[in-house]
């Protein structure tokens, strides 16, 4: 008699039903690829049994809330005659309701003391990459975001500590993937070793997995690869074609975007395309705000070049941050030529990136030349002469700057 309740296996990205007859093995059902979807819950169907003459069935995607695709998978069930004695409708039925109820039953209620001793936000790349958060680098086409990562990639690895960014690298090697849906793995081999000539790195080894699929569609086999690797940083290139479908409407696939990040239980570092609204003074991510609003760090990438130039400046802008103080503007010079790539630290010029700049950093910029009044700031920089006195007030409040006399202010501290 086959036992009437199954075991239960949670998997990577579904679940197993074990049913025995005694001590003896009879049928194992796997659902697998589990997404809810506008209401309804879609799972992958597969069936194992001992019968070797007899039919298997697999990769029967089907909705699990439905009772006529219940009905449906039944009747081929019973059809195929794999096991003709089994009440197939009650098992089916089982299967369905037990992988909603756990599905969706989440993560249970825990008591948390603040009592309890917590360590503090840990920086895997500081100030650029924080552990086990979302972070988000947003830029046009062309100004080198995946470069940047690749770099990045280089300093959790290697780990590369005399780095001539000025960016602090882990004390250890951090296994990373790269998750690429833009190029094939030639292509990143080939940056990366133009990278580590460029800056007479020693070789280090490039994980690295194109995708084809959205990541939770393809979710179960990336978990697997990231267990098995123990992987600790999953670098994406680029969240367009990771999250699927269309960005700018579609709600739906930035949530399951973001359950399929929370699911892979690593930090991340994901690349992304910026708003198309060129008149726009502040650009966003491209895509539904949500992409933006459940990220918890975000920079943007902005370049400066010359055409024709083989150099290229670059900066960082640190946009938004749930957890951290907003970091200064970081600036970068990249070289590519046939010596390799190269990339160093650059003071920020700040007539290239003046439009990317917050008012208070313009004006501590300009107090970087020396000594000045709100008069003159305010012709330089072209605003009200009282807005640059509220600014000055606001910075003086901050510990910024300080008033010298005769109307002249000046910076307090280094900035």
């Amino acid at each position: 008699m086959v036992t009437t309740r199954p075991i239960v296996k949670e998997l990577l990205n579904g679940y197993e039903f074990l049913w025995c007859e005694g001590d003896e093995w009879v049928i194992t059902i796997k659902i697998i690829k589990v997404i809810e979807s506008h209401g309804a819950l879609y799972g992958e169907f597969s069936i194992e049994h001992e019968f070797k003459d007899r039919p298997t069935i697999s990769g029967v995607r089907f909705n699990l809330t439905s009772q006529q695709a219940r009905n449906t998978l039944t009747k081929r069930l019973v059809d195929s005659k794999i096991i003709p004695s089994l009440d197939w409708a009650d098992i089916i039925n089982q299967v369905c309701s037990e992988t909603i109820k756990l599905q969706r039953q989440g993560e249970p209620v825990k008591e948390l003391w603040t009592s309890d001793e917590l360590l503090p936000l840990e920086y895997l790349i500081e100030p650029i990459l924080l552990k086990g958060i979302p972070t988000v680098i947003f830029g046009e086409k062309g100004v080198t975001k995946s470069t940047l990562s690749l770099v990045l990639y280089a300093m959790l690895t290697l780990p590369w500590h005399d780095n001539p960014l000025g960016l602090k690298a882990p004390d250890h090697s951090i296994k990373t993937l790269i998750l690429d849906w833009e190029v094939s793995g030639g292509i990143s081999q080939w940056n990366a070793k133009k990278l580590q000539e460029g800056m007479d790195l020693p070789p280090f080894s490039l994980y690295h997995r194109r995708c084809n699929r959205s990541l939770s569609d393809d979710l179960e086999t990336i978990l697997e690869s990231i267990t098995n690797m123990k992987v600790e940083v999953v670098i994406i290139d680029s969240l367009a074609r990771a999250a699927g479908g269309e960005l700018s409407k579609d709600t739906e696939n930035a949530n399951r975007f973001f359950t399929s990040l929370d699911k892979l239980n690593v930090s991340s570092l994901i690349l992304a395309q910026t708003s198309k609204d060129r008149e726009a003074k502040t650009k966003t991510i491209y895509g539904n705000a949500l992409y933006t609003y459940y990220a918890r760090s975000i920079f943007e990438l902005c370049k400066s070049q010359d055409i024709g130039d083989d150099e290229i400046s670059v900066a960082l802008f640190h946009r938004s941050s749930n957890l951290t103080r907003l970091q200064k503007p970081i600036g970068f010079r990249i070289s590519f030529n046939g010596a390799g790539t190269h990339i160093a630290r650059e003071a920020l010029d700040v007539q290239e990136f003046k439009a990317k700049l917050s008012g208070q950093q313009l004006l501590l910029e300009s107090l970087k030349e020396g000594k000045k009044d709100a008069k003159t700031l305010a012709a330089e920089l072209q605003w009200e002469e009282a807005s640059v006195r509220t600014l000055l007030s606001r910075l003086k409040k901050k510990g910024k700057v300080t008033s010298l006399g005769e109307g002249q202010w000046g910076l307090l501290a280094k900035v």
